[in-house]
């Protein structure tokens, strides 16, 4: 049975959620982190000796800008010790290292200050860990006799161990720790503020997108409404044409009523008119009426467009008057 409602196969699954804690932590403020790299405020540390160097997030800079002051103490008055500890102690690292200092310091618990500086494996499976122990009384005597700081409350403490400068807690680190933290939320705000910006352009442009596409499907659609108009009347043209070509081709091969009706009109004397036409083709009949009928019928015949004249009954007299009445079939030449 698991120890705890948290246990899973004998693993604590709140390890997980410190670990993801502690690797954020690590990467936002810790020693290496590249954002205090960037946001870190630059430290003015001096020395016994009237010299000062500028350090920004612990390493050495050659930037001179407003910057907080820290004074560095001797080697002679630091315990300095380094560790290597598996990285998995991240979780309770604070803890171990409050141990280890305990353990390390020959002064008393309330006159020890200490402070460290974490360096990670490049595997990342180690913590380099370089440890500095003080007596706070000796850094008080010590910044009041070199510097003339009698509240040390306010005074940023740094110490050598292991080729490294250390920041030691307790002093006044928390007013470069606070400018930091001001920073870190600041630029976060910004960015947060930046990404808001860019969700609200993406958003923007989506519907700016979205309105164009409807457009486009409107056009789309118009454009393929009209389409289909246009090759509805490219077939009605089609057929139109058809229709045309089909007249003209029987217009060439049949005569047409309206030439022959103005030919005969031309021919016929004033002594003759027409009363019924009929045209089949190339034949027509003609019934009419003259006064000289046979002259009539021997005029049509000389004329060359008609293939051949004949009289299907013979010429009448109307009643007791001189007019007659004539019957005459009429064949067009097909050549004309």
């Amino acid at each position: 049975m698991a120890a705890n409602q948290f246990e899973v196969f004998g693993v604590d699954v709140r390890d997980y959620a410190r670990l993801w804690i502690a690797a954020w932590r690590d990467f936002l403020s810790g020693d290496d982190s590249p954002v205090r790299a960037l946001l870190d405020s630059a430290v003015s540390v001096k020395f016994e000796d009237g010299r000062s160097e500028m350090f920004q997030a612990g390493r050495p800079t050659a930037a001179q800008r407003q910057s907080v002051a820290a004074y560095a103490l001797p080697e002679a008055m630091v315990l300095g010790r380094t560790l290597v500890l598996p990285a998995t102690i991240e979780v309770d690292l604070e803890a171990a290292l409050q141990l280890e200092i305990a353990a390390s310091s020959p002064f008393s618990q309330e006159d020890t200050a200490a402070g460290w500086r974490i360096q990670r494996s490049e595997d990342g499976k180690q913590l380099h860990i370089d440890l500095a122990v003080v007596s706070r009384g000796a850094v008080y005597s010590y910044l009041g006799e070199k510097f003339g700081i009698h509240d040390a409350s306010h005074a940023e403490v740094w110490a050598l161990s292991g080729g490294r400068w250390v920041s030691l807690r307790g002093f006044g680190e928390v007013t470069r720790e606070q400018q930091y933290n001001k920073r870190l939320c600041l630029a976060g705000g910004m960015m947060a503020a930046i990404l808001v910006l860019i969700l609200a352009l993406a958003g923007l442009s989506g519907l700016l997108a979205q309105g164009e596409l409807a457009k486009l499907q409107a056009l789309e659609s118009e454009t393929r409404e009209m389409a289909s108009k246009a090759l509805r009347l490219r077939d009605r043209l089609s057929e139109a044409n058809t229709t045309i070509a089909e007249l003209n081709k029987l217009s060439r091969q049949l005569p047409s009523p309206q030439l022959e009706l103005s030919r005969l009109t031309t021919l016929l004397p004033d002594s003759a008119y027409v009363v019924q036409y009929t045209q089949t083709g190339q034949k027509i009949r003609l019934r009419g009426r003259s006064t000289d009928a046979a002259s009539l019928q021997q005029a049509l015949t000389e004329e060359p467009v008609f293939r051949s004249v004949a009289a299907p009954q013979a010429i009448s007299r109307v009643g007791d008057s001189n007019v007659e009445q004539f019957f005459l079939d009429l064949e067009l030449r097909a050549e004309r």
